[in-house]
């Protein structure tokens, strides 16, 4: 029932919502929350919600003349910690003998946009919506409308001080939530040189297991993607082991910054029969296909059409 009526809520909102803020308005507001986890350390308790999970973590983001360390704990089911310093990012899974999983990404709620998030009002229209009140602070409601069919929509809730996210809604285009974070406590400091957020301890806090290798930049592949959605590049190329030794598979990313796509090229074996199909499940959509002697899957948590353009543009690269 308590969250029948968030959601109920949530659509009240975007009926309510105003006109679209001029670009420039809404790159500003953009950058102004982009910049917002750079400039304060925080450390709150979040939940997240994606289909019929929902889980409960633990942030806390620090500042240091070096740059912000941050720090992302699961509090129920398996043991689980993200630890992001100085740009690179690395999961701590729990048992009793903790393993290290390097990360791609190093951007997790509140901080979701990009560095560069002005240039996204390019893509979205932002709407500003009423005051609300989220972790018992006052927050500004926005609404960032997608202006084509390649992204989903969002709804954000910024502190009104600090223009830190309390709250994230990910929507499709009839407004129906396909994801959500939502902050039940948070303590906010400004961001000075001797201010920074105790980090949470946890038993994997002592986990001091050797990160894995990074993994191999692609420097050519036997696949092109000829065209992307508009606002979307390639963020990510690399090769990563298969459990089948001398075997790599590649992992492309592309992003416009806040939607984010993954392609996986893998090599085909003679006896091999390669899968072609596509499936969607909630907001994650995949498509399969063969191309030459690769087998390439493309998927990601965005629209239907974004995944589509992607997989009708790949083609075999010329010998």
């Amino acid at each position: 029932m308590r969250w029948a009526l968030f959601l109920l809520g949530l659509g009240c909102g975007v009926a309510q919502a105003a006109d679209p803020l001029p670009p420039q308005d809404a790159a500003a507001w953009l950058q102004r929350i982009a910049e917002a986890s750079n400039r304060y350390a925080y450390q709150g308790v979040f939940i997240h919600q994606h289909g019929d999970r929902m889980q409960t973590l633990q942030v806390s983001n620090r500042l240091s003349v070096t740059g912000k360390e941050s720090r992302l704990i699961g509090m129920d089911g398996a043991q689980r910690e993200v630890r992001c310093t100085r740009g690179e990012s690395v999961s701590i899974v729990g048992g009793t003998s903790p393993r290290l999983e390097r990360r791609l990404g190093s951007r997790h709620f509140p901080d979701l946009l990009p560095p560069d998030a002005g240039r996204m009002a390019a893509w979205y229209d932002v709407r500003l919506g009423g005051i609300e009140r989220v972790a018992g602070l006052d927050c500004q409601s926005l609404t960032l409308e997608p202006k084509d069919q390649y992204r989903w929509g969002h709804i954000l809730c910024v502190d009104k001080d600090s223009n830190l996210p309390l709250k994230a809604v990910l929507i499709d285009h009839r407004g129906r939530p396909l994801m959500q974070y939502s902050f039940a406590e948070l303590q906010i400091a400004k961001a000075t040189a001797s201010v920074s957020a105790a980090a949470p301890r946890t038993r994997l806090a002592t986990a001091r297991a050797v990160p894995p290798e990074p993994p191999n930049t692609i420097v050519s592949s036997a696949v092109e993607v000829k065209q992307l959605p508009p606002g979307f590049s390639r963020v990510i190329a690399v090769k990563r082991p298969l459990a089948k030794p001398g075997i790599d598979v590649e992992h492309w990313v592309f992003s416009d910054g806040l939607t984010h796509i993954s392609l996986f090229v893998e090599p085909l074996a003679r006896d091999n029969v390669s899968l072609k199909g596509a499936s969607q499940r909630g907001m994650t959509n995949l498509r399969t296909l063969r191309v030459g002697q690769s087998q390439v899957t493309v998927v990601g948590d965005a629209p239907p059409a974004a995944v589509d353009l992607i997989t009708s543009s790949i083609e075999a690269s010329p010998k």
